[in-house]
C-alpha cells in the first residue's frame, strides 16, 4: 500500500511539473513575433457620461506583453463607478483633471465632516437628519500624472474639470498577484456595467460549453436557476445576491438593497452627477496661487535689477506648464527642488529623483544610514500619484531634441509591489530617441499627441516594425528588441511607455559604443581609428538627438 501511495505521489508530481512547464512554454512562446502592428481600440462602449475603449487582449502583441489596456473618457461631472481588478493597474492621465478615491481595506476614514456643528448640506436639508460624512483619503490628479492602483482595491474617479478627462489604463494580467488567468476582468460594485472585453467573455462561454457535465453533479448556474426566487438583471457583483440577503447583510431595507443592485440602470459604468459632486477634500488652488506668487517674487528679488524679468517677457516652457497644470498638493510642492529654501546640495544629490525634500532624503538609504524596512510609508498613506510630464521633472533633456522622464519604484515606491513603471517622452520636431532596448521589461508605447516614425528590430536583424505612428495608437516593444523613435517634420511626438518591471533598465547603442575599447570596435566593424573616434566621442552623449546638430560626414 505504501509503494502504491508513493507511486501515485510521484505520478502526481510528474504531471504537475509537466503542466507547469507547458504553461511556462506557452507563455514565453507568445513572443515569437515576426511582425508587430500598431494597434487601435477594437471595442467601444458608450455610457451616460463617458466612453470606454478597449484593445482585444487576444492580439499576439498583447499576449506577448501579458497585459490589457483600457482608454476611458469621462465627461465633466462624470463619475466612473467603483470597480476593482485582480490585476494591478497603472493609469496615465492624457487630458483633464479629477479626483480619485481608493478604498484600502483596514484603513481609517481620515477625511470627515465636523461633528460639533451642522454642515451646509444639513442646514439646507434640515428635514433629513444626516450623520456627518467620513471617508478615506481623496487624491487629486492632473494631466501627466501616473496613478498606481493595487490589485483587488476598489477605486472611483470623478471629472471636476471643464473638459473631458481622458486616461489610458494598463492591466498587468500576467502579474504574480493575479491568481486567476490572463483574462482581463473588471468587477463593478455598483451600476449596471456593460462588458468591456467582449472577446474574452466569448472565449469563457466557449470553454463553459465545452466543459463536460458529470451525472449527479450540479453547477453553480444550475443551482442558481433552480433555487433563486428572483432573477436579477444587473451585472455588478451585487446582482448575484438576492435583495433579501443583501438587506440582512448590510442592515438595510429590501428596497434599498434592490437599488444597490441597479437591475435596470441604463447609465452603465460612467454616470453623470447632476449639480456636481460634493466631497470632503482640502482646497489647494488658493495655496498653489499663493505659492507661485511668493516664489516668483522671491526669485525676482534675487535677480539684479538690470536682468529682472519684465512683465511682457514670454513665459518659459515650465511657466506655461504651471499655468495650465498647477501643482496640486503640498507634498509635491515640498518635494520641488525649485522651492525657496532648498540648498544647492539638496538639489543635486540625486538628479534622477523628482522629489528632493526631507521626506525623500530620509527614505533614501544614503541619507538614512539603513535600508528600507517597509514601514517608511504605510499602506494607508501610500503615495499613488506621480506627475512625469512637467518639464522640471525631466530626467534626460536636450533643448533641441526633447525630454524624457521616468516613474519607477525609486520615485513612486508603490510600483515596487505592482512591478510596473512608466516613461514619458516628448520629442520636438525631427527629434530622435536613438536606438535603445529595455533590458528587463516589455514595453507598450501609446501615442498621446503628434505623429512620428518608429523602428523595431528583432534578434535576427529584421525590422518587425518600420512605420509611422499617430495619436491614439498602441505599439508593443518586446524585451531586448531594439527600438528608435523620431518625431515628424511638422509637430512634436508625445507618448507614454508602460513597462512590465518596476525598475526597468534601458541600454543605448551609443552608450555601448562609448563603453567599448577602440580596438574592439575597429576589429568588430572593420572601421578606421578616426571613424571609431567619431562614433565614440562626437555628438551628444545622451540618447536624445537632433539631426541638424550632429556632425555631417
Amino acid at each position: 500500500m505504501r509503494k502504491f501511495s508513493l507511486s501515485l505521489l510521484s505520478l502526481s508530481l510528474l504531471l504537475f511539473t509537466c503542466l507547469a512547464t507547458r504553461s511556462e512554454y506557452e507563455r514565453f512562446n507568445q513572443c515569437q513575433l515576426n511582425n508587430i502592428n500598431a494597434l487601435e481600440p477594437d471595442h467601444r462602449v458608450e455610457h451616460e457620461a463617458g466612453l470606454t475603449e478597449t484593445w482585444n487582449p487576444n492580439h499576439p502583441e498583447l499576449q506577448c506583453a501579458g497585459v490589457s489596456l483600457i482608454r476611458r473618457t469621462i465627461d465633466p461631472n462624470g463619475l466612473h463607478l467603483p470597480s476593482y481588478s485582480p490585476s494591478p493597474q497603472l493609469i496615465f492621465i492624457i487630458q483633464g483633471k479629477g479626483v480619485l478615491g481608493l478604498s484600502v481595506p483596514g484603513c481609517p476614514e481620515t477625511f470627515e465632516q465636523p461633528r460639533s456643528s451642522r454642515s451646509r448640506q444639513e442646514s439646507r436639508h434640515q428635514e433629513q437628519q444626516q450623520q456627518p460624512d467620513s471617508h478615506q483619503k481623496i487624491r487629486r490628479f492632473y494631466r501627466g500624472d501616473v496613478i498606481a492602483i493595487p490589485a483587488g482595491t476598489p477605486y472611483w474617479t470623478y471629472n471636476h474639470g471643464q473638459e473631458p478627462l481622458v486616461a489610458i489604463s494598463l492591466l498587468d494580467t500576467s502579474n504574480f498577484v493575479n491568481q486567476l488567468d490572463s483574462t482581463p476582468r473588471v468587477f463593478y460594485l455598483g451600476g449596471n456595467p456593460e462588458v468591456e472585453f467582449p472577446e474574452t467573455q466569448e472565449r469563457q462561454q466557449g470553454r463553459q460549453q465545452q466543459r463536460p457535465s458529470f451525472p449527479g453533479r450540479r453547477g453553480g448556474r444550475q443551482q442558481q436557476e433552480e433555487g433563486s426566487e428572483e432573477q436579477n438583471e444587473g451585472s455588478s457583483v451585487l446582482s448575484g445576491f438576492s435583495s433579501e440577503f443583501l438587506a440582512q447583510a448590510l442592515n438595510t431595507d429590501q428596497d434599498t438593497a434592490k437599488r444597490l443592485q441597479s437591475p435596470r440602470d441604463q447609465r452603465s459604468q460612467i454616470v453623470r452627477v447632476e449639480g456636481g459632486l460634493s466631497i470632503i477634500s482640502p482646497e489647494w488652488q488658493q495655496e498653489d496661487e499663493e505659492y507661485e506668487r511668493s516664489h516668483e517674487e522671491e526669485e525676482d528679488e534675487r535677480r539684479p535689477r538690470h536682468i529682472r524679468r519684465p512683465g511682457h517677457q514670454k513665459p518659459s516652457e515650465e511657466e506655461q506648464w504651471e499655468t495650465r497644470y498647477p501643482r496640486h498638493s503640498q507634498e509635491e510642492r515640498e518635494r520641488d527642488p525649485r522651492r525657496p529654501g532648498h540648498s544647492q546640495k539638496e538639489r543635486e544629490w540625486d538628479p534622477r529623483r523628482p522629489g528632493h525634500g526631507q521626506e525623500e532624503r530620509e527614505r533614501d538609504p544614503r541619507h538614512s544610514g539603513h535600508s528600507q524596512n517597509g514601514l517608511e510609508e504605510t499602506i494607508c498613506s501610500l503615495r499613488i500619484v506621480e506627475n512625469i510630464a512637467r518639464p522640471a521633472r525631466a530626467d534626460l533633456y536636450n533643448p533641441r531634441a526633447g525630454r524624457i522622464s521616468d516613474a519607477n519604484s525609486l520615485t513612486l515606491p508603490i510600483l515596487r509591489n505592482l512591478r510596473l513603471s512608466a516613461e514619458y517622452v516628448l520629442l520636438y520636431r525631427n527629434g530622435i530617441y536613438a536606438p535603445h532596448w529595455n533590458i528587463n521589461a516589455n514595453s507598450l508605447l501609446y501615442v498621446i499627441r503628434g505623429q512620428g516614425r518608429v523602428r523595431i528590430v528583432n534578434c535576427q536583424g529584421n525590422a518587425v516594425f518600420d512605420d509611422n505612428v499617430r495619436r491614439g495608437q498602441l505599439l508593443v516593444v518586446p524585451q531586448n528588441f531594439v527600438v528608435a523613435e523620431q518625431a515628424g517634420n511638422e509637430e512634436a511626438l508625445e507618448y507614454v511607455v508602460f513597462k512590465t518591471n518596476d525598475l526597468a533598465a534601458v541600454n543605448h547603442v551609443k552608450q555601448v559604443f562609448r563603453a567599448t575599447p577602440r580596438e574592439v570596435l575597429e576589429n568588430a566593424f572593420g572601421l578606421r581609428p578616426r571613424d571609431v573616434t567619431q562614433i565614440k566621442f562626437s555628438g551628444n552623449r545622451g540618447p536624445l538627438v537632433h539631426p541638424q546638430s550632429q556632425p555631417q560626414s
